[in-house]
């Protein structure tokens, strides 16, 4: 771990200058054949990133690596291509994870909740169908589920995306080349309601069908491969890296991202899709250190591609998002906001996402071992201090609770700092995140009303990371695109010009059908409809305790 004073002297908010990593660089080396077609396509995502999520993303990359991201970095570069993208829905502002991948896969805005296919029901060609006309390779990448919203929208034509089964089934009807995720759940036939052995209707159709890291490991090139490495999504990677467990069974994006160029490079031509899906969860939980840590491994992420890049010159690499998602940012603290970088320090001492510290907390943290010396609390004002009150006492009565009960303040107190590092956290504070969890009270802002959001706003008085809630925003997003090609994508554009570009790099003269805009939509689904966010603040991995 890191101290706050070795942060501080490392931060980009003191460096002057970043250190260029040497794949960055090889961007100019591309940049003549930038008018050229490429025989290789890469489309990275960082699902969920606003903009307040790559500026503190940076910022805690200089803690953890002492440079900041390599994205950021490669903005920087003359030689590549930079442009904002709008990224709507055909009935809304904000756009869900599936229509804004739709708008890729179809050139076609749809409804929130739908890929690919219009409100009459008409389907739409994806693009990784076209492109496997024209003979190319298609992968997808992900840490989220495999048949999630942000992969499924190159390939799958549902109108519901909370349709898991059908899109497993969609990509082994449309031979998609590379799966590597999770969504375990949704190929086995004891969770499915047909009852059928994807799996193994997989593994006859030539797949190798891998479920842990060492099949990953030890996967044949020769073969197509499905990995599917936890029921649901994979563990967020601030529990990977806490946790033996998960570091021993499931890979990382950058990992999955490596042998994926690996397998993709024998061929002549390809498309593969790598998203960096927990970044939205992560904001969607209000979880700014998880969040933090997704947006470092899909930074590794990119310097492969960058490093294949260098061998491959013939490639063109577009990394972008979706959307925003809670708008976090890093707000002033303290008198003359001279606090704000010292409460930043802090991000680095987390050891676990929201979800497992929910988790701990409602169990009274009995897998923690902690120690019952709660002897630093924070006075209400802005500074830290010892606070030697009667709370600091834990009674018996605190720790033989029933089942549906919670810990008294003053031991969420413990829990909290147990697992985040803090060195002092308010019971006052705890008292009102206890009350939140029981239903006792409410926040006024209706969208802030559920656990994490609650612990978001608890903890960002010791982080500095306030939230503006924790959903999708209208955003617009950034796109930076290097190597040939990349001239097609600069200034601003909207969501569905990138199909198009992407027909035009591989030589495909396709349009798909489109409709109207909605102005107003009255009768659309809640967003909870179209995307299951309370299911990000629970814990559905094998691996995570």
């Amino acid at each position: 771990m890191i101290n706050r004073r070795d942060f501080l002297s490392r931060s980009g908010m003191l460096a002057a200058v970043a250190s260029v990593p040497q794949t960055v660089r090889s961007a100019e080396e591309v940049q003549k054949l930038s008018n050229h077609k490429p025989k290789n396509i890469i489309h990275l995502v960082a699902d969920g990133m606003s903009m307040g999520t790559l500026t503190c993303a940076d910022h805690f990359s200089y803690k953890l690596r002492g440079r900041g991201l390599t994205w950021l970095a490669l903005m920087g570069n003359p030689a590549v291509n930079f442009a904002w993208v709008n990224m709507r829905s055909l009935n809304s502002l904000v756009t869900d994870s599936s229509a804004a991948a739709s708008s890729w896969g179809s050139g076609t805005r749809v409804l929130n909740g739908a890929l690919n296919q219009l409100p009459d029901g008409r389907s739409l060609k994806t693009l990784y169908e076209l492109f496997a006309q024209v003979g190319w390779k298609r992968g997808l990448v992900t840490t989220t589920e495999i048949t999630h919203a942000t992969p499924a929208g190159f390939s799958a034509n549902v109108d519901d995306r909370d349709t898991g089964t059908m899109i497993a089934l969609q990509y082994l009807e449309r031979e998609i080349d590379l799966l590597l995720g999770g969504g375990q759940k949704f190929f086995d036939p004891t969770q499915r309601k047909d009852k059928r052995n994807l799996k193994k209707d997989f593994a006859n159709a030539g797949y190798e069908v891998m479920e842990n890291l060492d099949g990953l490991k030890s996967a044949p090139v020769e073969k197509k491969w499905l990995g599917i490495f936890d029921k649901s999504h994979l563990p967020f990677m601030i529990d990977h890296i806490n946790s033996e467990k998960i570091k021993a069974k499931v890979p990382t994006l950058s990992y999955m991202t490596e042998r994926a160029l690996e397998w993709m490079s024998r061929y002549p031509n390809f498309i593969l899709q790598v998203e960096g899906g927990r970044v939205d969860q992560a904001c969607h939980n209000c979880d700014a250190p998880a969040a933090f840590y997704e947006m470092i491994e899909f930074d590794k992420s990119i310097e492969l591609c960058l490093d294949f890049q260098s061998k491959n010159p013939e490639t063109l690499i577009i990394i972008t998002a979706d959307h925003g998602n809670g708008n976090p940012g890093l707000n002033g603290m303290g008198k003359t906001y001279g606090q704000s970088s010292w409460l930043f320090s802090n991000v680095g001492g987390f050891k676990a996402s929201f979800p497992e510290i929910i988790k701990a907390i409602k169990n009274n943290g009995k897998s923690l071992n902690i120690t019952q010396d709660n002897d630093k609390t924070e006075k209400e004002d802005d500074g830290p201090s010892v606070d030697n009150n009667n709370d600091s006492k834990t009674t018996k009565k605190e720790t033989k609770q029933t089942p549906d009960q919670l810990p008294e303040p003053t031991r969420i107190v413990e829990i909290i700092r147990e697992l985040t590092g803090l060195p002092y956290v308010s019971s006052r504070r705890s008292e009102v995140l206890r009350s939140q969890f029981q239903k006792k009270t409410f926040p006024l802002y209706e969208v802030m009303n559920n656990e994490t959001a609650a612990l978001g706003q608890l903890l960002a008085n010791y982080i500095g990371i306030g939230w503006a809630g924790g959903v999708h925003t209208a955003d617009y997003v950034p796109l930076t695109a290097v190597g040939p090609g990349s001239n097609k994508f600069h200034g601003f554009l909207q969501n569905t010009e990138i199909f198009y570009n992407y027909l035009n790099l591989g030589g495909i003269d396709y349009k798909n059908p489109s409709m109207d805009l909605i102005a107003y939509d009255s009768k659309g689904p809640e967003a909870t409809d179209v995307e299951n966010i309370p299911e990000y603040a629970l814990i559905n991995s094998n691996y995570v305790a």
